[in-house]
């Protein structure tokens, strides 16, 4: 039931999904079961209260899971304020919890929904925490720094620059025991007032957190949308990036790149890839050809498995300039897969004529079966193709439902071995032509 519910979830990170599905957890209370229940039938208002009451129950053993589930049944009305109010309350309560993280992830989905770039940025990089203030200079004379050198150095911080030879203002006046007797006709003057003290400058993690004009109810600070201090977590940084992606291509695809070219994180890596994948920028799929050029190999194949979903005229060729770079069977293996995700018939039989790994040319055979109009190809391969590739030629013979060809193969083809096996293949067309031929050449 659990893991059903977060399939259904569809922005939470894939990543986070997982760790919850995989990890063990006590069983659900009734009212736990029910709530979860009408979460799944997207009733939100019966869920809402459902996930409140177990929530604020201290006898229920779910409690964290609880203001997960209702922050996001409160995600699903939009009730933005209180979803962000009670993932607080799940960090602040329940700070080890698993579900903090993928509350962290619902964050982040807020924020998209909002078009709150400032926060999706924050996310891309926390501000730093604040610097320790430093030490107050010590007032006896033992504390005092030595003398400068001859050479020209800024007065130490802690001493008071000189006071000027004509003050800019007067000083107050003192304070007079009693007031002056007044002029007749004319009124004491009074006393100038004292400077303001100069008021504390604002926090800069609260400055651009939120539009102009954005309800006050929903935006007490920065705080309100990013907890402090903020962990850094790269899988939520490409969530953040990828909805910055649009409309600020220009910064996120070079810190994408950045992420899907490092070989020491291949799973984040892979992330930024489909996000790159997905974008229709043409310096994004630039990017995801030069990782499937010389990107980690379990990267490049990630990289390579997009491109077979791209259009254009120039993928194919992309393709095969990355095939005849690559010397790993794996990564041919993606190359051909893609290739017939694109119905590439004359990429494959070139493969399939001219590579020498043997389990290579052999999926290009196969594959190429699948493809329309492949028959033609097929029969001239199986005239050139090496002995030991034969039977895949055949298998792809079948795929296609050639029985023409595999007919005349089984009349002249003198391995006996090779011979049983296109019978076998007749046998398994059962076409009314194929099954006759069986019956009259027994």
């Amino acid at each position: 039931m659990r893991t059903w519910m977060m399939a259904g979830v569809a922005a939470l990170t894939l990543v986070g999904m997982a760790n919850v599905a995989s990890a063990a957890s006590t069983p659900d209370s009734k009212r736990m079961e029910r709530a979860k229940e009408y979460f799944a039938d997207e009733q939100w208002a019966r869920a809402i209260v459902e996930f409140q009451a177990v929530a604020e129950d201290p006898r229920e053993a779910n409690r964290d899971e609880a203001f997960f589930w209702l922050a996001q049944s409160e995600f699903e009305t939009a009730d933005y304020a209180n979803a962000i109010q009670t993932l607080a309350r799940l960090e602040r309560q329940f700070p080890a919890s698993r579900w903090v993280r993928l509350g962290r992830s619902l964050r982040v989905q807020i924020a998209q929904r909002l078009n709150l770039d400032p926060v999706l940025w924050a996310v891309v990089a926390p501000p730093a925490p604040p610097a320790p203030p430093a030490p107050r200079p010590a007032t006896t004379p033992t504390a005092v720094a030595p003398a400068p050198p001859p050479v020209a150095l800024p007065p130490p911080t802690f001493q008071r620059p000189p006071r000027p030879a004509t003050p800019t203002m007067l000083p107050a006046p003192p304070t007079p025991p009693s007031p002056p007797p007044a002029v007749s006709g004319v009124a004491p003057a009074a006393p100038p007032a004292p400077p303001e003290p100069p008021r504390p400058r604002a926090s800069a993690r609260l400055t651009p957190m939120l539009p102009a004009g954005y309800p006050t109810a929903l935006a007490p600070g920065a705080e309100f949308f990013l907890p402090t201090p903020y962990p850094p977590d790269t899988d939520l940084r490409i969530e953040a990036l990828n909805g910055l992606l649009e409309g600020h291509s220009d910064r996120v695809i070079p810190l994408l790149r950045e992420i899907a070219l490092d070989a020491n994180n291949p799973d984040e890596a892979r992330r930024a890839v489909l996000v790159l994948a997905r974008s229709h920028r043409p310096e994004a799929r630039t990017t995801v050809v030069e990782v499937a050029r010389r990107g980690p190999e379990p990267v490049r194949l990630a990289a390579i498995r997009e491109m077979g979903r791209f259009d254009g005229a120039t993928v194919t060729a992309e393709l095969m300039q990355v095939y005849t770079m690559s010397t790993t069977p794996r990564i041919k293996r993606q190359i051909v897969s893609s290739l017939g995700d694109r119905s590439d018939n004359v990429s494959l039989l070139t493969i399939a004529k001219a590579e020498s790994d043997p389990a290579v040319r052999n999926i290009a055979i196969v594959t190429l079966g699948r493809l329309p109009d492949a028959r033609p190809q097929l029969r001239t391969l199986y005239v050139q193709a090496p002995p030991e590739s034969r039977m895949a030629v055949l298998s792809a013979l079948l795929t296609s439902k050639d029985e023409d060809e595999l007919i005349r193969i089984a009349k002249s083809e003198k391995d006996p071995l090779l011979r049983q096996h296109v019978r076998t293949q007749l046998r398994l067309l059962a076409t009314p032509k194929a099954l006759k031929f069986l019956d009259d050449n027994p």
